[in-house]
């Protein structure tokens, strides 16, 4: 209940943060603006610190922006496997790394002498481009890196067509070919590669001199720029691989857990004798392997199977719902503990703890109810009405046909003026016993 907590209350700060983020915008402009007149005038007075300051001031800022629009614009990603899960936090873990570095090169693009020399938007502008083209060409070369090599991806076609859901292509034999290109030349050349190195990282240095004003002036190092390019580079290269990776995870994942999650679900509510318990677990565990498309189509599958309402099509939905509620940490959908909550009010009672499922199932109207109310839906107002019921059954002073208590007689009266709208049929289904009436007699 703590982590469920939890997760809720994060959920409900990054709405906060998507409802609100336009406008601390403004305060964020003003205070930018405040900053930028800070800095021109401790330029024009050679006041280097506080110029320095003022500039960091204004590019923490423009960070915290762009941070606040990514927190408000992302939305929750759907269940990955083990695979890409691992990949999904290497990549992470490494953007973070890359945000440390270049937090690092702004830091050495402000120096006092780069003010001295009025060089510092030229050293910040040229080692941004510099940086992001070292990082892009390893990226590209980490892509190379990524694609299965084209023998292991002939054999695994021919082994199993399930394991590679796209066919081999041109593309994969052509990065094949260039991956072991670059890498025999490399090893081949590696001692010579020592002075072209040294030129480059002369070269590149010489970038954020203030040329051709004072050729004497020589501000930038070659040890620094030769840092900057091998950490980019090496940033990319790996950012490169373990994005490639990472997509090929969730392809094929998805395609294979997709097709399998659909195809025994559809056994297991289509087979005229209940499965067993194995066949139980394999199909929930499947479930929460599933994409959110595929959860969304087994989802609608199995509220249309439940439709009659009957005790054996809710005790044969009954898994497919507490699979598709268990996958849904993050607390999103409503619907799916809706119709949990309905098969266990509808199913086959235990006679011995007949109150265990009537405790779910309020739980689970509960637990719908607030993501319903959270998220802005109109409407499904039958989750009041089985509420009730749930309530109802649960009173002790209704099983001994004595009035339920001032408390519990306004909680029940609540839901059920709140869901008059709800269509007899509906009604009629989810108050199979005719409770209500019988309570209704009880509590005038």
């Amino acid at each position: 209940m703590n982590r469920l907590n939890i997760g809720g209350s994060a959920r409900r700060l990054i709405s906060l943060e998507g409802k609100y983020f336009p406008w601390l915008l403004l305060p964020a402009g003003v205070v930018a603006i405040a900053l930028a007149v800070v800095l021109v005038w401790a330029e024009e007075r050679w006041m280097w610190e506080e110029a320095q300051a003022s500039l960091i001031a204004i590019l923490l800022l423009l960070g915290i922006v762009v941070w606040g629009w990514w927190r408000s614009n992302r939305k929750p990603p759907a269940a990955l496997s083990v695979e890409a899960a691992v990949y999904d936090g290497a990549i992470r873990k490494l953007l973070v790394c890359v945000a440390i570095g270049f937090t690092a090169l702004i830091l050495g693009a402000t120096r006092r002498i780069y003010w001295e020399e009025g060089v510092v938007a030229k050293a910040i502008g040229y080692l941004t481009v510099v940086s992001g083209a070292f990082f892009v060409c390893g990226m590209l070369l980490g892509l190379l890196f990524a694609f299965r090599p084209t023998g292991a991806s002939q054999s695994s076609d021919d082994q199993s067509s399930s394991a590679r859901p796209h066919p081999y292509t041109n593309l994969e034999e052509i990065a094949d070919w260039l991956t072991k290109l670059i890498l025999g030349a490399g090893l081949v050349n590696l001692r010579q590669m020592q002075g072209p190195l040294r030129q480059l990282a002369y070269f590149m240095a010489k970038g954020v001199d203030p040329l051709p004003f004072r050729p004497e002036a020589k501000l930038g190092s070659p040890t620094v720029a030769l840092a900057v390019m091998g950490f980019f580079s090496a940033s990319g290269v790996l950012y490169g691989y373990l994005w490639k990776r990472y997509e090929t995870a969730v392809v094929s994942d998805t395609s294979w857990a997709d097709t399998s999650a659909l195809a025994l679900v559809t056994r297991w509510l289509n087979a005229p004798n209940t499965p067993d318990d194995q066949t139980r677990a394999d199909m929930m565990n499947a479930i929460k392997s599933a994409s959110l498309a595929a959860k969304k189509r087994i989802f609608l599958q199995a509220e249309q199977y439940r439709k009659p309402s009957t005790q054996d099509v809710n005790d044969r939905s009954l898994p497919v719902f507490q699979a598709l509620v268990e996958a849904d940490l993050q607390e999103i959908f409503h619907r799916n503990r809706g119709q949990y909550a309905l098969a266990l009010m509808g199913k086959t009672q235990d006679p011995k703890n007949p109150d265990d499922d009537w405790k779910r199932a309020l739980d689970l109207l509960n637990n719908a109810t607030r993501i319903r109310d959270g998220s802005g839906d109109q409407g499904w107002r039958e989750y009041e009405l089985a509420r009730a019921v749930c309530q109802i059954h649960l009173d002790p002073n209704f099983k001994t046909k004595q009035p339920s208590n001032a408390a519990l007689k306004k909680s029940i009266l609540d839901d059920l003026n709140k869901a008059t709208q709800v269509a007899v049929a509906v009604s009629k289904a989810i108050d199979s016993d005719d409770v209500i009436d019988a309570w209704k007699k009880l509590n005038p």
